[in-house]
């Protein structure tokens, strides 16, 4: 199952939900003050793998104009 990041509007705080594709348009509460007005919000692609590949060194990402 995908993981999604939700931010709470009434408290601020962000919380990441493990959810099924089919649930992730619904209304999540807040896990700390149980407030159903909350928002997906967009977040990183999480992958894996090697530092260096073939001996040379990967560059490091680019900055985002959003972060």
């Amino acid at each position: 199952m995908p993981m999604y990041q939700f931010a709470c509007r009434d408290c601020g705080q962000a919380f990441d939900k493990r959810l099924r594709m089919s649930q992730a348009s619904q209304t999540q509460e807040c896990p700390n003050c149980g407030s159903l007005e909350t928002r997906k919000v967009i977040s990183a692609i999480a992958v894996g793998g090697a530092s260096r590949v073939s001996g040379a060194a990967v560059a490091p990402p680019v900055s985002s104009p959003f972060s």
